[in-house]
């Protein structure tokens, strides 16, 4: 291809695997002085072709030891906190306690900014006295990014979907919105792993004519995440 970018290699060769790990079978050695093409990449490893067209998958240290045409060495970055800082997508699973009920969730979230992303969270509650499905759409807020310990503030709403144990006298789902105001904090672990601890508070909009007042329920969960 007329854009193509050929490395030449520097090392006596380059092992290429039939799949993006060590586990994976050598079925191609390229020598010294042959150029190759970097067609993609997965975590520390290259999908790359030789000029006799040869595809496969080479580890990053041996990338890393490749000439670009001008004859410099190639430059690779690695997944660190700055690729955090440039993630746009970022998925994660979390366990914690929704009103003193055990919690599990799974969330997916969207980066416009290092600061602002949307983020749509699906959580799951089993208790004594009923089941919860909770689901909700929110903003996350972070003004700190580049702390160690980032802070972040939440602001959302959903609804949550109660169904009570069929022992009880009245056995009937309830279906109620809801919104969500929390805090927490990120912190950045290695490659491109997350921990992530936060505090949500909900208002149930469940007031009807047999009651005058809203719920309000307080949950804490803590999880980690993936980033791309």
């Amino acid at each position: 291809e007329d854009n193509a970018v050929w490395l030449s290699i520097a090392d006596p060769f380059i092992e290429l695997h039939t799949g993006p790990g060590g586990r994976y079978p050598v079925f191609y050695v390229a020598d010294r002085g042959q150029r190759i093409e970097i067609l993609k990449r997965k975590t520390r490893w290259f999908k790359i072709r030789a000029e006799n067209g040869k595809t496969g998958w080479a580890d990053r240290d041996q990338m890393q030891r490749t000439l670009l045409p001008s004859g410099q060495r190639l430059t690779l970055s690695e997944d660190n906190q700055q690729s955090f800082f440039k993630r746009q997508w970022e998925f994660g699973a979390a366990s914690g306690e929704l009103e003193n009920a055990p919690m599990i969730s799974l969330y997916t979230a969207y980066a416009f900014t290092r600061n602002l992303s949307a983020e749509l969270t699906l959580g799951h509650s089993v208790g004594n006295v009923s089941s919860s499905d909770l689901y909700k759409l929110n903003l996350l807020m972070q003004p700190f990014p580049q702390w160690d310990y980032s802070p972040f503030f939440t602001l959302g709403a959903g609804a949550i979907a109660v169904k009570p144990n069929a022992t009880l006298i009245d056995p009937a789902d309830k279906n109620n919105a809801m919104s969500q105001i929390g805090f927490g904090f990120k912190t950045y672990l290695s490659r491109r792993f997350i921990l992530r601890f936060e505090f949500n508070e909900y208002v149930i909009f469940s007031a009807n004519n047999d009651k005058d007042e809203n719920e309000d329920i307080g949950e804490w969960k803590l999880g980690f995440a993936v980033f791309f």
